[in-house]
Formats: C-alpha cells, sequence, structure tokens
C-alpha cells in the first residue's frame, strides 16, 4: 500500500466521518483534532495524525480556519467534494462498478459528446445564471451550441465571471454578447467581480432551483471533470443559489 494512496483515503474517510456534524457552521479546532484522535487518526501504526489530515483538507481548498487559528468551516469546495464522495458511495452501495455514471464524466477530446453530456444534465429546467471565472468568447459559444440543441437558457441569462479578462478579449466578449442580444432580442448580462479575490467555482443556476456543477469553464468543453446536479431544495443548491445572488448584486457590468 503506497503512503500516498493511504494518505488521500484516510483523508476522505475522517471527512466522511466527520465533517456532517459541523459542515453548515463552524467546529473549535481543538474539538476537531480531538474527534479525529477518538477515531483513530493519532498518527499510530498504519494511521495518519489528525493535524495531518486537517492540513491536508487545507491544502486540498475543502476547510478554512479563522484568523486566530481557533475555528474551522468546511468551504463551498469542500461541501461539493462531501457531494461527490457520498454519491460515489451510493454506487459502490448499488454495485455500480464505475464511479460515477457516464453523464457526470466528462472526458477529454469529446468536446461535442461532453456539450451533450451537459444538456442531458440540464435536462428540461432552464439556465438562468452562470458563475464562470474564466467566461470568454468561445463561453458564449458553447452556451449557443448548447441553445441550438435545445437546451433552454433564459433571456435575461447572467454570467458571474472574474475581473481578469484581457482588454481585447474583453472587447471582443461584450461585441459578441450584443450581438447576440440584438439577434435572438434577448438580455444577457456579464458581470465581473469588483475583487481580485473570485471563488474559482464552476456552477449554473436554473430556474427549478436545482444547480449543475462542473469541474470545467463553459470556454473549453474537451476536458475531464466532474459533471453533477445538485436537487432543488437540498442545502448546497440553496447555498450555491445564495452564493451567486449575493456576489451578482455586488459584481460590476462589463
Amino acid at each position: 500500500m503506497s503512503s500516498n494512496w493511504d494518505k488521500d483515503h484516510q483523508a476522505r474517510h475522517a471527512a466522511i466521518c466527520c465533517w456532517p456534524v459541523f459542515m453548515w457552521r463552524t467546529i473549535d479546532h481543538l474539538r476537531l483534532r480531538q474527534d479525529l484522535n477518538h477515531r483513530g487518526f493519532d498518527g499510530g501504526i498504519g494511521s495518519i495524525d489528525a493535524e495531518s489530515i486537517i492540513h491536508h483538507w487545507q491544502q486540498a481548498g475543502w476547510i478554512e480556519l479563522s484568523p486566530d487559528g481557533m475555528q474551522i468551516r468546511i468551504t463551498s469546495q469542500g461541501r461539493e467534494q462531501f457531494e461527490t464522495w457520498s454519491e460515489e458511495n451510493r454506487l459502490w452501495g448499488t454495485g455500480d462498478t464505475n464511479e460515477l455514471p457516464t453523464a457526470k464524466r466528462l472526458v477529454a477530446g469529446e468536446p461535442a459528446r461532453n456539450l451533450r453530456k451537459i444538456s442531458a444534465i440540464i435536462g428540461s429546467s432552464t439556465v438562468t445564471g452562470i458563475h464562470d471565472p474564466y467566461t470568454r468568447t468561445d463561453s458564449l459559444k458553447n452556451i449557443l451550441s448548447l441553445s441550438d440543441g435545445g437546451t433552454l437558457f433564459s433571456p435575461s441569462l447572467r454570467l458571474l465571471s472574474a475581473p481578469s479578462i484581457r482588454p481585447t478579449e474583453c472587447i471582443s466578449l461584450v461585441n459578441f454578447l450584443d450581438q447576440i442580444n440584438t439577434e435572438r432580442s434577448s438580455n444577457w448580462e456579464i458581470r465581473v467581480y469588483s475583487t481580485s479575490s473570485t471563488p474559482h467555482r464552476r456552477f449554473l443556476v436554473c430556474d427549478d432551483g436545482s444547480v449543475i456543477t462542473c469541474g470545467m469553464s463553459l470556454n473549453k468543453v474537451d476536458k475531464d471533470e466532474l459533471l453533477d446536479r445538485l436537487p432543488a431544495g437540498s442545502e448546497l443548491a440553496k447555498h450555491a443559489g445564495q452564493f451567486f445572488e449575493e456576489n451578482w448584486k455586488l459584481a460590476t457590468s462589463l
């Protein structure tokens, strides 16, 4: 058994055991360490220690510490990772030999098929918002391809991106967006974060309250990434929807 395999899987198992008790609140750093120790993560034979697990979670971006280091909370990225692990466990329990269903796995070198998978998981829902820090002209082209294939996008689609777009790219993006709105009599809008600190999350908000999570940006859809749907009414979907709305209000029009 390799040490890398052992560390990753122990960190995963520890998260599944411990995270539910503080998924939507903070926990005392010392209390979490004690909980991990009681579960056998004490650095003994065949086990990594609690502090190493916490550090592993932090390095992965799944948790964050308060400024004084006394409190810990799970990040949105951590909650999405927890959902992925839960789905993997569910599939294992059903006897499915695939880690994730084909519809939920995007494959490098298959952009057309990946677009069909994205369309399939959106289904009959209408996409009203897209959070993608790398929204570019190619993103709009792929959205149009999805739309032409029958995927529904709101005539008032909102796209939230990062402020790192180069001036030349920005001009091209705005011009293309204007052309789309003119041709489709739509009112699509792109806004960017007003701060340099931008969450590197990619997800689509649907009109029924569900959220489509995607590991890649829509400007390039030929990568190996996970694709999933957070059902309407779930805590993760509600959190993502609220997250989008709050940041949209603070963002600046492109």
